[in-house]
């Protein structure tokens, strides 16, 4: 809980001159005015509620984000934002909407399905009842099961997938064409674990439509239902998957609000967070809470600028950017559509790392006393929290990171100061990220409402700065004495959409080929550090060291290579050796 606000403002301060590099106030009334609003009535999960529960998930290029572009486009009009507007950065060739998932057992139990199917895939003829096979497992298989396929469900198990329009010669591609000649209901593969991902391929056409349905199940379901059918069990499923395409072209639209300056009204800071989601869930952490914290935050900022009278030197513009989930389309257009804007941005700073609160900010050496400064606001308010975990601190890097892969990066990679929020608490992202659980009952209130009054605050401060950010040592624009290249360290395969630990095919040359990997390794661990996520995998080549050991799972066997990028080689693999 918040203390007291006469608590709060009560800290003393060694003078109140301003702060000597940048010219803010030691005491800022407007930031008085944001934690007393806020305090008043902090209304972040009422925009979460309104935005994740009222319209749901929000695919890029479905009829819930257009929704959502319009709702967003109201409240920031209900919170008195003078210039706010939509900015169209491009068109998709085809609209999909999820109106209805569910699944069930039929027989021989009475069972729910928790699924996920992908994005711009095709759903079911109403609803779809069948028997449940297993998939043959090799050439006499097939051939001795041809006709007893059609009208059914195939449980997916093992290694052996089939691969689609392949016109290899081997048994994927078989089995592809052989489930497409028996007229089969659809694919029912099992997760790795007790999530179910969703993800999609935009890129379709009209005229080509998907047509084949597959289905994803957790793994205690899969396992339950494989048993029964290896047991000699009849086992029977329904699927109701009522999707839509719409025939584009549909427009796709960035959201802005902006707060005019006074004598630097030509510069601008920014703070957002991107609009769609995935839509196996209702897209609440991802990205839901970083828009209603960004809402909420101009709406306290709003409220504070009312009850003081005061107005911000630089343009605070709040942004809600779409399409990210399918590689950060939407500001990326915009950058390309607006490149005269990047020179006249002093910062950016992105909330989309869930729930979880707002602890802080990577400040390179040139930053570092800007920031003590901007922030010092922040440190006091969580100074006063009482009986609280929250904490915040400004952490110094030697450049800022680029790649996290959220919208920030899009401006960080055209020169301008870039910043992906540092968060902590309880919540655990991987449980919720692109999975069945991405809903409202799994964002943390308190937190939410902290992260509001620290977005509120940072954008008043860094908007009424002597100076802009300074840019010289964000990036290392030198490749051989940039940490970041230096340390981007590449596994050189290309991973399974459905599985982010699963190779699907290897890069010629690459590290994976020379230590021998082969496509259907999965990855387990990466210097010691076992991988449940593509996001573990990721964060465990970020760390330093030049050479790791690489561990992958093959036919139920422990693998394992030793990478050294350093020197561009990779040791055979070998048995992990199992002490007796």
């Amino acid at each position: 809980m918040l203390a007291s606000l006469a608590l709060l403002l009560s800290f003393p301060q060694e003078s109140t001159e301003p702060w000597p590099v940048t010219g803010l106030p030691r005491e800022d009334l407007v930031c008085e005015a944001i934690l007393a609003e806020a305090e008043k009535d902090n209304q972040v999960m009422d925009h979460l509620r309104e935005l994740v529960d009222g319209i749901g998930p929000r695919l890029t290029s479905s009829s819930n984000l257009s929704e959502a572009v319009s709702w967003a486009e109201d409240r920031f009009l209900d919170f008195g934002i003078p210039n706010v507007r939509r900015v169209q950065w491009g068109e998709f060739p085809v609209g999909f909407d999820r109106r209805l998932m569910q699944g069930r057992v039929v027989e021989p139990i009475k069972m729910p399905l928790i699924l996920a199917t992908r994005a711009w895939s095709p759903g079911t003829d109403g609803s779809e009842r069948g028997p449940l096979l297993l998939g043959p497992s090799n050439d006499e298989e097939l051939e001795a099961s041809r006709g007893s396929f059609q009208n059914s469900w195939v449980l997916l198990t093992g290694t052996k997938s089939p691969r689609f329009d392949s016109d290899a010669d081997n048994f994927r591609a078989r089995l592809g064409k052989f489930f497409d000649e028996e007229g089969i209901y659809g694919t029912v593969r099992i997760a790795r674990n007790e999530l179910v991902l969703t993800g999609g391929r935009y890129k379709i056409d009209w005229n080509d439509l998907p047509t084949r349905t597959q289905v994803t199940i957790p793994k205690e379901q899969g396992r339950k239902l494989a048993q029964f059918l290896e047991a000699g069990e009849a086992v029977e499923v329904e699927f109701d998957l009522d999707y839509q395409f719409t025939e584009g072209p549909i427009p796709q639209w960035d959201v802005l609000a902006e707060i005019p300056g006074s004598d630097k009204a030509d510069e601008l800071i920014i703070m957002g967070g991107h609009l769609d989601s995935w839509d196996g869930a209702t897209g609440t952490n991802d990205n839901g809470t970083g828009v209603a914290t960004t809402m909420e935050a101009a709406r306290l900022l709003a409220a504070a600028m009312r009850e003081t009278g005061q107005q911000p030197r630089r343009t605070i513009r709040f942004m809600l950017w779409t399409g990210e989930e399918q590689g950060l389309l939407g500001s990326l257009a915009y950058i390309r559509q607006h490149p005269e804007e990047m020179e006249r941005i002093s910062a950016v700073l992105v909330h989309d790392g869930g729930t979880n609160y707002l602890s802080g900010l990577n400040a390179t050496p040139l930053l570092l006393p800007l920031f003590e400064e901007i922030l010092e606001p922040i440190d006091r308010m969580v100074s006063a929290y009482e009986g609280d975990e929250i904490r915040f601190r400004i952490k110094e890097v030697d450049t800022l990171p680029l790649g996290i892969g959220s919208d920030h990066d899009s401006y960080l990679r055209s020169g301008v100061p870039g910043f992906f929020w540092n968060q902590a608490g309880e919540s655990n992202y991987t449980y919720v990220h692109h999975t069945q659980h991405d809903i409202y009952d799994n964002a943390v209130p308190r937190y939410e409402e902290h992260s509001a009054k620290v977005i509120a605050m940072s954008a008043w401060r860094l908007a009424n700065m002597d100076q802009m950010l300074p840019r010289e040592d964000i990036l290392n624009r030198n490749r051989e004495n940039n940490r970041s290249s230096r340390n981007r360290k590449m596994l050189g395969v290309f991973l399974s959409e459905d599985d982010g630990l699963l190779i699907d095919r290897l890069v010629k040359d690459g590290l994976s080929e020379k230590a021998g990997l082969k496509p259907g390794d999965r990855f387990t661990e990466i210097a010691g550090q076992k991988l449940s996520s593509q996001g573990d995998l990721r964060r465990a080549l970020r760390e330093d060291e030049d050479i790791k050991q690489i561990a992958i799972l093959r036919d139920g066997k422990t693998l394992k290579s030793t990478f050294n990028w350093k020197e561009k080689t990779a040791t055979p693999l070998e048995e992990e050796m199992v002490a007796e």
